[in-house]
């Protein structure tokens, strides 16, 4: 006679899981699931980067991790982006789906999961942020809070949306100017981004003193705004305002009046968050970013 040990409760829980690409046939569930997440904002509103992505690239950049207790999912772009979601004990009990990242986005209960799989790394920049959603009832009119020029990009402005970039990454904390080979990757970066029509900015053709993308452009999910930056020189007047709002009802005027916008910016950034309040935006939850030299 064969004896079995019983697996308890415990023994479950505490299973290694391990991250798999999931069949196209799963696509379905796991959106609807993403889409039903408990969360302030909503599952859709949260998890609008991952669900625009699946929607785009369907289960290739995908890795899952499940059980029946727990369930993770990260959307992967080696040696770029890593954006975990789900459950952080689903994330913690699986090894690093990728140890080649250079920017790690997500709510705080999976972000942090995912950096405990990273190890020590003294390259390693970690963030708190604030993830916020518009109240179209809150967004100022065209009358209250005028279009400063607001256009999108060309490929004349990428010398000047490159040095934007890097403003940004220096004010931004994410470390010190990273000079010319950083330069220049944050102009390929733009010019494939300024190609998709997701870039935008102010000022005249070659010298644009404020840049403003999209990371999610999506019309079944909203949009998701990102890389806002306004030249110091340009600073103080209202000109980042006035070009969020203008932003914010653009993207309004695409969708539904409901559409969701948003997006997540530094906890620290007391003035960008009075700026984003002021356009419209609510603060729903914490929110982790992290990147690596």
């Amino acid at each position: 006679m064969t004896s079995v040990n019983p697996t308890t409760a415990w023994d479950r829980l505490t299973a290694r899981l391990r991250w798999r690409r999931p069949a196209i046939g799963e696509l379905e569930t796991i959106m609807a699931r993403l889409q039903s997440w408990p969360a302030e904002a909503g599952g859709a509103a949260r998890h609008m980067f991952a669900l625009s992505t699946i929607e785009s690239f369907g289960a290739e950049p995908i890795r899952v991790a499940a059980d029946d207790h727990r369930w993770g999912l990260v959307v992967v772009f080696p040696g770029r982006l890593i954006v975990p979601c789900g459950d952080g004990a689903a994330i913690a009990a699986a090894p690093a789906p990728t140890r080649r990242w250079r920017l790690l986005v997500g709510d705080v209960g999976a972000g942090d999961a995912m950096l405990e799989r990273t190890g020590t790394d003294p390259g390693l920049i970690v963030h708190d942020q604030r993830f916020l959603t518009v109240d179209p009832e809150r967004v100022p009119t065209e009358a209250e809070l005028p279009d400063p020029g607001l256009r999108r990009a060309q490929p004349a402005d990428l010398d000047g949306l490159a040095d934007l970039a890097v403003r940004l990454h220096v004010d931004d904390e994410f470390g010190p100017h990273p000079g010319r080979s950083g330069l220049r990757g944050y102009r390929q970066r733009l010019e494939a981004t300024v190609g998709q029509g997701l870039v935008w900015c102010v000022g005249p053709v070659g010298r644009p003193v404020l840049k403003l993308e999209r990371s999610v452009s999506s019309p079944r999910y909203g949009v998701q705004l990102a890389g806002i930056v306004t030249d110091p020189l340009c600073r103080g007047a209202g000109l980042g305002r006035a070009a969020v709002a203008t932003a914010v009802r653009q993207a309004l005027a695409e969708g539904p009046r409901d559409r969701v916008v948003s997006l997540h910016v530094r906890a620290a950034n007391a003035v960008a968050l009075r700026v984003y309040a002021a356009a419209g935006f609510i603060d729903r939850e914490a929110w982790r970013l992290a990147v690596r030299s």
